[in-house]
């Protein structure tokens, strides 16, 4: 599958105060599945821009699932190992990739410190299955090492798609064009552990973000 770079959501400016979207009613429940998609998407945008390229998936997917709960959206954590390959060079986030990159010649590959205690994984991003979507708001910690462009990635992808094959896509950065391959590995559980015990004390930054996504798509509700 390749997904062009047009399905490659960076983060953009909020919405004026101009545009404000008022439904005139109480709760998350009184938008729609679309609207609340548009604001979980911004959501992801705005914590990928807090999280400033840093190596923290485990952190920052466990909040935007905090926030896929308040906004009515049952997501999962997936882990996967991605090879990345840009004009700046190529980087592995787990081992389960071995030996697909430098999916272009020459170059060496760049591993990341952070997924030495992983099992073939090293990476999380959260999968919204009755969307079809996955959201990843930190492979841009790749940026530096391969040229891949600031902001989230939010991809269209099936259950199938995604736990069949790998993901295959190219983007467009600054420095030229990035080839990008995840590879779910299910059997890694290694992460689990950290990411429950962070997902446990992230209900307030949950909310908060929630909250920040629905006001900047311009819209009043409570979330309740």
């Amino acid at each position: 599958m390749t997904i062009n770079a047009t399905s490659i959501t960076v983060t953009g400016p909020p919405m004026s105060r101009a545009g404000r979207k008022k439904t005139k009613a109480q709760g998350v429940r009184a938008l729609t599945r679309e609207q609340r998609m548009v604001v979980f998407k911004r959501a992801a945008r705005v914590l990928a821009e807090y999280n400033g390229g840093k190596p923290q998936c485990i952190e920052r997917v466990a909040v935007l699932e905090r926030a896929a709960d308040l906004l009515q959206f049952k997501a999962e954590p997936i882990p996967a190992a991605v090879a990345v390959q840009g004009p700046l060079g190529a980087c592995m986030l787990g081992e389960a990739v071995e030996g697909l990159i430098p999916l272009l010649s020459g170059g060496a590959v760049r591993r990341s410190p952070t997924t030495e205690l992983w099992n073939g994984a090293g990476h999380l991003f959260l999968f919204v299955s009755q969307e079809g979507m996955m959201l990843d708001p930190t492979l841009d910690q790749v940026g530096p090492v391969t040229g891949f462009p600031r902001g989230c990635l939010i991809m269209p992808v099936t259950a199938d798609q995604l736990y069949t094959d790998d993901v295959p896509f190219e983007v467009t950065g600054d420095a030229g064009h990035v080839q990008v391959q995840y590879r779910v590995v299910r059997s890694d559980s290694t992460w689990r552990s950290a990411y429950n015990a962070m997902y446990a004390g992230l209900g307030p930054d949950g909310r908060l973000l929630a909250r920040s996504a629905l006001e900047l798509e311009g819209f009043d509700e409570d979330l309740v």
